[in-house]
Formats: structure tokens, sequence, C-alpha cells
């Protein structure tokens, strides 16, 4: 069976025709077909059929037409006009003059007179059925010929493509009645195969629209289920961690902090995650500030006296620096081992091993890892998270504000979930969007900040200057300068294309207290900890996404107390822009702004290959993007 240009609608393989879905239907049965034009209603789409009385050519125009004149049994007439390619018109209407001819189009008026806007041609073959109108494409193939074209496939066709549905959904045949027949015909019995036939050739057009319906709603399970099983991964016998009941809380117990109850109920579950022949893929959701990498740390701790060896991935040198510090600080005998750039234990003898990208290369292939904890994925791609992900991995994903795909596993799919939801120390921060007409007045608040003993960090959205001026204000580089003639030597500067050394030296200074005021890109939102922060200003917030903002966000008010965030907008933004910026002034737990962030961006290519962390899923129906209507849907009746 040959496909030909069907397979630039998306087809590529006969057994997928029936997926190929009708746009709309076309009620071609007689008590719908206008035969008289007395009751000609503006702007209504009808069927029309007539006796082609005349018709005129026009070429030589731009674009060239093709007029119709018909009558009707009263001899009423209406006249339509068909644009480009007179030959092909020409072709059919030359055997129809005085004959009748049924088209299709819009009810209109031009200069008092009826006319039909828009018409196409219908085969009188099909008048007495339901029509679907596939969709075409331009230059390669008509709408009418795609229907042609199904029309001969598609009883060879449906039969393949139900026995591949069955195949790929796995249902019983209870369960295909269920989901199939109740929806379908109210009382079960129905099968795929009855449903891909009804939305091909469809009793009447409302049944077909909700056969097209039911048939994404299946898409989505289908998706849904796909989902399920990557959020939950299988067993294996050689997973399980033999981590002794009282261990946590000894762990806990070493430390100078005083953990939350809520923060030993999550390392308990982490630490009970790892008891179990299932590989933990869990998700650590806590807000910047809330001690997640305190409670992972534990967990990482838990592993590693119970023989276990631990990867930790994080986003950056200076957070890899920090959080080896911090680990050996609270835990000495677990000695981690840095690996950032060209550093680090090449042999990787230690069994604890903390570090950025450099792991992703030189962590030898057959290394067994009993427990990955990735610190903010999002800076990742999948991939490179799961080339140290094996089949007895235990995976713990922390972040504050998970990327939206993370957030649909952990909202549609049963990823587990642990959340932190009480910090240490009480802190209030205040989110605002300030315009350039309070432009004086932001950057005086931002100085009363400094004079009264804080500290403040400025966000740009460049990292060097295009001009020499030194009011630049558009770069950290030029914001740098004009400071540091109002702050002089206490003014440090950050961004990607710093060494590593320059990086680390700026953050020290302003944790020594050589410095009041940092500038910076976007280098400085993932984990940095500055603990006399109260003022941040982000310049041209709508160039970034929600995630990074309320990353950025969570560097304020570490110790506890006020802060504040101000996102400041030198120009005015598009209405969606401004809706965005809206959720981080609503939302202050970073779970809840990635959900809000995954309504916006769409899900990404959950339960497939994953390489999509946004934007919306495709199904196995070509061009179907499954939408949240249709989940919930879902997860409400099949799930």
């Amino acid at each position: 069976m040959t496909l030909g240009k069907l397979k630039s609608l998306g087809i590529s393989a006969t057994w997928q025709l029936p997926l190929l879905l009708p746009k709309t239907y076309i009620d071609l049965r007689e008590q719908a077909i206008v035969d008289s034009y007395a009751d000609w209603q503006e702007g209504k789409d009808c069927v029309v059929r007539g006796i082609l009385s005349n018709y005129t050519a026009t070429n030589g125009v731009v674009p060239s037409r093709l007029t119709l004149k018909l009558v009707d049994i009263a001899d009423r007439s209406i006249s339509a006009t068909f644009f480009g390619n007179t030959k092909y018109h020409l072709s059919i209407v030359a055997v129809k003059i005085n004959r009748p001819i049924v088209i299709t189009g819009t009810m209109s008026y031009f200069s008092g007179l009826p006319i039909l806007k828009n018409p196409q041609w219908l085969n009188e073959v099909n008048v007495g059925r339901i029509m679907p109108i596939y969709p075409g494409k331009t230059s390669v193939i008509k709408p009418e010929t795609v229907f042609d074209q199904m029309q001969e496939l598609l009883p060879e066709a449906i039969p393949m493509c139900a026995e591949r549905l069955i195949d790929e959904l796995n249902w019983t045949l209870d369960e295909e009645s269920a989901r199939v027949g109740l929806v379908l015909t109210g009382k079960g019995g129905a099968k795929l195969a009855d449903l891909l036939r009804t939305i091909h050739s469809p009793p009447t057009p409302e049944i077909g629209t909700n056969a097209v319906k039911l048939l994404k709603l299946v898409a989505t399970w289908n998706v849904l289920q796909r989902a399920k099983r990557e959020a939950q991964r299988p067993p294996n016998s050689h997973t399980a961690l033999a981590i002794e009941s009282g261990l946590p809380a000894r762990l806990l117990s070493e430390t100078s902090l005083t953990p939350t109850e809520e923060q030993r109920m999550v390392v308990e579950e982490i630490c009970q995650d790892m008891r179990s022949d299932i590989p933990m893929n869990r998700l650590l959701s806590a807000d910047v500030g809330f001690g997640k990498t305190y409670v992972a740390a534990a967990a990482a701790a838990a592993a590693f006296r119970s023989g276990g060896t631990v990867a930790w991935l994080c986003p950056n040198q200076p957070l890899a620096v920090q959080t080896r510090d911090a680990i050996s600080g609270w835990w000495p005998d677990l000695a981690p081992s840095l690996v950032i750039g060209s550093q680090g234990n090449s042999g990787f003898e230690a069994r604890f091993v903390i570090g950025t990208t450099a792991l992703l290369h030189r962590m030898p292939k057959n290394r067994l890892i009993n427990l990955l904890v990735c610190d903010e994925s999002q800076k990742f791609g999948l991939a490179q998270i799961q080339a140290l992900i094996g089949d007895r991995t235990h995976f713990l994903n922390c972040t504050a504000t998970c990327i939206p795909r993370t957030a649909a596993l952990a909202t549609f799919a049963g990823m587990n979930v642990s959340r932190l939801t009480k910090p240490h120390i009480q802190k209030t921060i205040k989110t605002r969007l300030v315009t350039r007409t309070h432009r004086n007045q932001l950057f005086e608040s931002l100085k009363r900040t400094i004079l009264a003993g804080h500290q403040a960090l400025a966000v740009y959205p460049l990292a060097e200057s295009s001009t020499q001026s030194i009011k630049d204000r558009k770069s950290a580089e030029g914001a740098f300068k004009l400071w540091n003639t109002i702050f002089p030597g206490r003014v440090r500067y950050i961004h990607g294309k710093l060494s590593d050394i320059d990086k680390l030296d700026a953050v020290q200074a302003m944790r020594d207290n050589h410095a009041d005021l940092l500038i910076s890109t976007t280098a400085i939102e993932t984990g940095i900890d500055l603990p006399r922060l109260r003022h941040v200003v982000i310049v041209h917030p709508e160039r970034l996404g929600l995630n990074t903002l309320h990353q950025i966000r969570g560097r304020v008010a570490r110790a506890g107390g006020f802060g504040r965030c101000d996102l400041y907008l030198p120009k005015d933004i598009e209405p969606d822009s401004l809706k965005r910026l809206e959720i981080l002034m609503r939302y202050t737990d970073g779970f809840d702004v990635a959900r809000e962030n995954m309504r916006l961006q769409g899900i990404g290519d959950i339960g497939s290959s994953g390489l999509a962390q946004s934007g919306q899923t495709e199904s196995f129906i070509p061009g179907h993007k499954i939408n949240f209507k249709e989940i919930n849907w879902v997860i409400r009746r099949w799930l």
C-alpha cells in the first residue's frame, strides 16, 4: 500500500492512516442541504445545491477567478467565486453546465445580492453521508485528494491501527469496553476499531467530533501511563541499601544544627526509599534557604555509612565547593572528594564525590553509584543526568524550582515528592515590579540598604558593556563601574565569562564582608549563600525564566528577617511577560512557582524521550499535543 504524498501530513506507515484525524465534518444528508435560497443568512456555513446556469472565467488578473451562477427550484440565484487555477475549476464545471451541483461555503451578500463565500467543491456521490474534511498541505496535497485516498485505504488500515493501539495501550477487553464503549455508545461493547470507524464515517457530525475527542483522551492516557512508568522505576534486587533504622536520627544529632520535625521526616522518607529494591526516583522540593542541602546530605551520609557510594552533581563550581565544605563540616568522616574542572580524584577511589559536569566526563563507565544527588537539575540536560544513573542507582532530585517536565511527572505521574515547607528561621521577602518612572527611588533604596549595614545584589542581563560609557546600565560590567564610584572598593561583579577563581574571589569578598554590593548576571542564581544579603534588584526580569527569577530571589534574607526583590522594567513589556512576572509576585513557594510555570510553558516531553523539558507533549496521534483539560479528564475518570 503506497502512502505517497500522505506522508507529508505526518503519516509514516499504513497503520497510522486512521490517526490522521478530520479537522471538521460536513453534513451532506438531504435534510442538511440548502435547496432553496429564500432564507439566506449572513455568516452561516452551509452546503448548497443548485443548477449551474452559467459561469465566467477571468484570467489576466491576480488572482484569476471563476464565478458560478446557481439557481434553486424557485429560480432564485446566487453566485460563488473560486479564486486561482481556473484551469482546474473549468475542468469540473465544463461537464456540469445546466446540471445540479453541490458546493459548500458561507452565506453572505455583495452589493445586496446573495453570494457564497469561500466555496469548495463537493462530490455528489457523497450526498447522504457525513463527510470528514481532512487537513491538506499547501502545494503538496489538497484536502479533497486526502479524502479520496483515505476512503480507499481506510478499510485495510483500521484493523491494523486498532491492533497496534491495543498492543501499545496493553488494555484488556474489559478495559477497552469501559474506556471506549461506555463513552462512545453509553452502554459499552464498542472497541477501538469501532471508534476509528466512527471517526472517519460518523452517523452525525456531533458523534464524529466526540469520537475524535475520545481518541485524543485515549492518547493522553497512554502518555500519562508512560510517564508513570518513568516516575516509578522497575525493581532491582541489588538496589536496596542496609540502612539501620536509627542511623538517620543519629546522623542529624551529630551536627550543630537543630533539624525541624519536617526535615527529620523527609530524611527518613528518603532512607526508606533507599532500603527498597525499587530504585528511588524522588523529588526533594524545598524553597531556597529551607535546608534541602542539609536534608539531602543527611540521606547521602546514611548511604555512605551503610557501605554505599554517593555522587553529588552541582551546576557550578562555587556551589560544589560550598556543598563540599558544608558536608565536611557536618560529618568529617565522609571526606567527600571534589571533582571540578581539572581538579579532583581522577581515580574516584573516594566513595563520596561532589562535582560539576566534570563528573559526567570523568566518572568511570563501570563505576557503581548507589545514590546520585542532583542539585538544581534544571541546569542539566536529562541525558547528562541519565548518564550517571544505573539500573541500581537511587536518584534524589533536589530543587527549589523544578523544570516543567519534572513538575508534570510529580503532579500527574505519581513521582515521589518530599517537600520542605517550613524554614529554619522566619523570613519575609517582598517582591514588587518597578517601572522606569520609579528608577531613582529604586536605586536610592538600594543605597539605603548598603548604608544600613546590609548587602545588596543587582542582576543584569548582559555580562559586558557594549559602550565605553561609565553610565552603561545594561551590563554587569557597566553597572560595576558606575556603582564603584558610589561605594569605592566595596563593589564586586561576577558573570559567566570570568574564570572560576575570579568568581570564587568575588563571592568570598562578600562573605568576608570586604564588599557590600555584588553586580552579577544570572551566574549568581544557584546555591550561593550570602547571609547578609537583604536586597536584590533584577534588571529586565522579562528576559529570564520564572525558575531563574525565583532562584535569584532566594538569595535574599538567608539568615532570616526581611528582604526585598525588585523586578526593574526599564521599558514596557508584553502582556504575556507581565502575566508571567505576576506569578512570581503571587507565589513565594518554589514548587507553586514551578507548577504555574509548567502551565505556562507546557509539560514537556513526559513519558517518552524526555528531550523536551517544556512545551507540549505529542501523543501517538500525529500533530496532537495533549493539554491540561485532557489530562485532568483522564486523571479524574480513568486513572
